[in-house]
Parts: structure tokens; C-alpha cells; sequence
């Protein structure tokens, strides 16, 4: 490790303005997923009554209280876990969304076809209701064919970027 390196690393220790916020932020997000995966533990008996978990947390939350059997997961694994699907989730949504409207800019005709679409199912001033999203086949497919004709990151094929 160079003498640059070691003070980028020391650097993240320090206490400047923005490691501040950002211990901050992180405490805050630690003790609001804590708080939360506490609640679901307590339901987990419900849950486990109705055969299994309903999402990604309770499998976690079930594999934490595996009676004994192989080490279970600890509450800040799970809470690590919850931090890593969000913000990867976040990350991927937003690109997505972003490299749809740059699609749709490149082709206003199928921008057309899906505000035509949102205007007969939703109406001019309704907020889309779930039995309303289900509906509009023009709009959901519109980020499936865009990533797969123009994926937004190219490809690569044994090593080479196609």
C-alpha cells in the first residue's frame, strides 16, 4: 500500500463534514431496518403458521431462527442484506427508467402510442390505480424490448465488447 493509499483509507475515518452526515445517515438507516425487522420476528410466528415467508425479509427473518441448524444469519447480516437490495435496486431502476425515456425520445411514435394508451385507460387527470397499470400493454412493454435491442451497458462475448 503506497503512502497515497493509506491516506485515502485513513480519510473515511476522519470526521469531516460529509462522514458526519453520512455516519449519520447510516445510523439512522440501520436503526429504522433494526426496528423493522423486530416488528417482522414478531409476526414470523404468524407467518410460519401460513406455511412460509412472503418476501425476501421473511426468508431472511426464517433463516435467522433455524432452530440450531447451521449458523444462523445475524440481524446485522440481515440488515446489510436490506441495504444492498435497495440501493442496487434503486441504482437499476433508475437506469432503466432513464434509458427508457432516452429511447422513447429517440422514437416519438412509440411515445405516442403509450401516452394514447395511458390517456383511454387512466383518463386526463386519474393517478393509474393497480387494475389500471395491469392494463396498459403498450407502456409495460415498453423497457423489456429497449433492453434487449439497445441494452444500456454493451455486452461482451468471450472477453471482446461487442
Amino acid at each position: 500500500m503506497t503512502w497515497f493509499d493509506a491516506c485515502i483509507y485513513v480519510y473515511r475515518f476522519l470526521p469531516t463534514k460529509k462522514n458526519t452526515s453520512s455516519w449519520k445517515l447510516d445510523k439512522e438507516i440501520r436503526k429504522n431496518l433494526v426496528t423493522l425487522i423486530g416488528r417482522r420476528q414478531e409476526a414470523a410466528d404468524d407467518e410460519k403458521l401460513s406455511g412460509c415467508a412472503k418476501d425476501l425479509l421473511g426468508l431472511m427473518i426464517n433463516a435467522s431462527s433455524n432452530d440450531g441448524k447451521v449458523s444462523p444469519i445475524t440481524v446485522n447480516d440481515i440488515v446489510e442484506e436490506c441495504k444492498t437490495f435497495f440501493f442496487a435496486g434503486k441504482q437499476t431502476t433508475s437506469n432503466l427508467l432513464t434509458w427508457t425515456t432516452v429511447l422513447l425520445a429517440m422514437h416519438p411514435e412509440w411515445q405516442e402510442l403509450a401516452r394514447q394508451e395511458v390517456l383511454q385507460v387512466c383518463g386526463a387527470h386519474d393517478i393509474p390505480s393497480r387494475e389500471q397499470l395491469a392494463k396498459l400493454k403498450t407502456v409495460s412493454s415498453c423497457p423489456l424490448p429497449d433492453t434487449i435491442l439497445e441494452p444500456p451497458l454493451p455486452q461482451t462475448n468471450n472477453g471482446r465488447m461487442s
